[in-house]
């Protein structure tokens, strides 16, 4: 670190004593804000050991390295350089002592300010909202677009007229012009966010900065809605209805085909729908009672999602589980089959700490109760030993590896066996899970 400091303190003397500013292959400066010295005139060479200090101080600071993204963090290693740069004597043989220090002292001040923070997105779910109350995982809670503005009113997260003029709004009014601009910003910002979806996904996040928390808040989300659509006999399905706004709304799949001698019709098929299933009056709440373990389980996994330092009671097993939700919600959005077999896979394989096909059928046997001999399905045409040799030989391995022979086939019913097979493996890793509070190694996930 020191010997990165040194040349920019040198680099910063031969632009003082340089005529021309920037000079040959230097390119063209930039400017660091020096606070209340003004700003502070930099060239190629600098920025280049400012992304060298930046990885530096990346590398050996863990808990750095999962609250910020790597533009955020070279972006607040770039400002603490500004203000001690500035102040010091270039000549001073403690010059790079000082600097150090200073840029240290001043991360520590920027890292606790990040406090606590909220971030919402409009999103489908249901049919109709009716009865339907927040489902709370973890972080993340999913509510009736009219409750969430109930509950910023009440937090006071937004005003009352902004919040009259919004449900107006919704309500298919006309909104008059705002006389502040910033309150016809944010009014408009709420509108946007939510758009037409029934529902609003909320995440609370501590301690991380602005953009990594909306991206570890993003992804939470999603894992909420594969969570959710785990009640669901095939989630991917279910899925198709559950979706944030910022995933894109319906889609009307239209192909114009032509065959010699005959008129043709291009037809369509929709996917990304609007909403999901419909409850009946009371249904819902009866579900949710019954889902209520599913749901605490994914809730700590999502805590450890958003969580600042990744330092909790259960790292491995978190670690674990958050990868497998969340490539299943990858798999279950995945548009092509043969993909989709992969990603379901890779639920399995990560389940099983990436130990492969023996110790997937011992997770299977373990927490879903199947012998190598069992039969998957009632007809009895397919063994456990047998689907999972498949799946993984040649649904995985060879696809991954590019010498699969099938790529060109039909996938759908591989699709639909791994689907299911991750589905009963997540499911019943998860309940181990919350029935097991001190355990911690994921290994145990095989043992029955």
């Amino acid at each position: 670190m020191a010997g990165i400091i040194g040349s920019i303190i040198a680099e910063l003397k031969a632009i003082q004593a340089a005529e021309d500013f920037p000079g040959l292959n230097h390119g063209f400066p930039g400017l660091i804000d020096a606070g209340d010295r003004g700003s502070l005139l930099v060239n190629e060479n600098i920025e280049r050991s400012i992304t060298e200090l930046s990885k530096l101080l990346l590398k050996n600071d863990t808990a750095a390295t999962r609250q910020f993204s790597n533009a955020e963090w070279r972006a607040l290693v770039r400002k603490s350089l500004g203000p001690p740069l500035a102040s010091i004597d270039l000549d001073d043989p403690l010059a790079v002592d000082t600097v150090r220090k200073e840029v240290r002292k001043a991360l520590d001040q920027a890292r606790s300010k990040n406090g606590d923070r909220e971030h919402a997105v409009g999103c489908t779910l249901f049919e109709s909202t009716d009865d339907i109350q927040p489902i709370r995982i973890g972080p993340v809670v999913i509510e009736a677009r009219h409750q969430w503005l109930d509950r910023m009113v009440a937090e006071q997260k937004i005003g009352k007229v902004m919040a009259k003029r919004i449900r107006r709004k919704w309500a298919g009014g006309k909104l008059a012009k705002r006389k502040k601009a910033v309150d016809q910003i944010r009014e408009k910002d709420v509108l946007t966010i939510v758009g037409a979806c029934p529902f609003v996904c909320s995440v609370k996040t501590t301690g991380l900065p602005p953009e990594s928390g909306k991206q570890k808040a993003i992804t939470a989300s999603r894992m909420a809605l594969a969570v959710v659509a785990l009640a669901w006999d095939k989630p991917s399905s279910a899925l198709d209805g559950f979706r944030l706004l910022i995933d894109q709304n319906l889609r009307q799949l239209r192909v114009l085909t032509f065959e010699p001698g005959k008129v043709t019709l291009a037809g369509s098929k929709l996917s990304h729908l609007p909403s999901g299933y419909t409850f009946k009056s009371g249904e819902w709440q009866v579900q949710a009672g019954r889902l209520a373990p599913l749901f605490a389980a994914a809730g700590e996994v999502l805590d450890f999602v958003t969580h600042a330092t990744g330092r909790v009671s259960r790292p491995a097993l978190n670690n674990v589980l958050m990868q497998a939700v969340l490539w299943f919600h990858e798999a279950c959005r995945e548009a092509i089959d043969a993909m989709a077999v992969v990603k379901f896979v890779a639920v399995l394989d990560g389940l099983a700490c990436g130990n492969g096909e023996p110790e997937i059928r011992a997770l299977l046997t373990a927490r879903v109760g199947w012998g190598d001999d069992d039969n998957i399905y009632k007809s009895g045409e397919l063994k456990m030993k047998h689907a999972v040799a498949r799946l993984y030989g040649e649904g995985r391995s060879r696809t991954v590896h590019g010498t699969s022979e099938r790529l060109s086939q039909d996938w759908s019913d591989m699709r639909g066996l791994t689907e299911t097979l991750s589905r009963l493996a997540l499911l019943r890793c998860l309940h181990w899970f919350k029935e097991n509070s001190s355990e911690d190694d994921p290994a145990q996930l095989r043992v029955r």
